[in-house]
């Protein structure tokens, strides 16, 4: 009886280390699948931006945003080579990051609309450098979560906004 319940284990043990690399290989490619290049959003309140892709690689920069957009640029393993708006750019590893939709206004004194348009009741001025969540997208223009309030922007005025996402709901 003794050795039957252990060859049942070592058998067991057996194929779940035969399927468990690709039970876990199943998530790094679907993570891997995603097109280039797109936005995600810092996660952390703190990020270090290396040379390369690996804690080997040198710190570069250390950005303390939290909430801001990024855009990935190329991957490699864990690792994502980022962008910012301002164009600063280095290798950060992926679980920094987040899928949310997050956006940056470009342009200075932008009218905060409550309605998409250019006719909508203007709500208030954006000054560049503020950055909000991205809600939804209509015909060129995005609804923006800031801190202050939410309204309608021109996706023109937006870093973060790419193609992709002016289909979001």
């Amino acid at each position: 009886m003794f050795r039957f319940h252990a060859l049942a284990c070592f058998s067991l043990a057996v194929l779940v280390s035969c399927f468990l690399p690709l039970i876990s290989r199943a998530d790094e490619v679907s993570e891997e699948s995603y097109q280039l290049p797109r936005f995600v959003t810092i996660r952390a309140k703190e990020i270090n931006l290396r040379t390369g892709p690996g804690e080997r690689y040198p710190i570069d920069w250390v950005i303390k945003a939290k909430g801001w957009p990024l855009e990935i640029t190329a991957e490699f393993d864990n690792w994502r080579r980022v962008r910012d708006y301002q164009g600063t750019s280095g290798w950060v590893h992926r679980v920094m990051l987040s899928k949310k939709h997050t956006v940056v206004n470009t342009q200075d004194n932008v009218i905060l609309r409550r309605a998409p348009g250019p006719d909508a009741q203007p709500r208030a001025h954006v000054v560049a450098g503020v950055h909000g969540e991205l809600k939804k997208c209509e015909k060129s223009w995005c609804e923006v979560n800031f801190d202050g309030g939410k309204g309608w922007l021109p996706a023109s005025a937006l870093w973060g906004a790419g193609v992709a996402d002016m289909h979001i709901k």
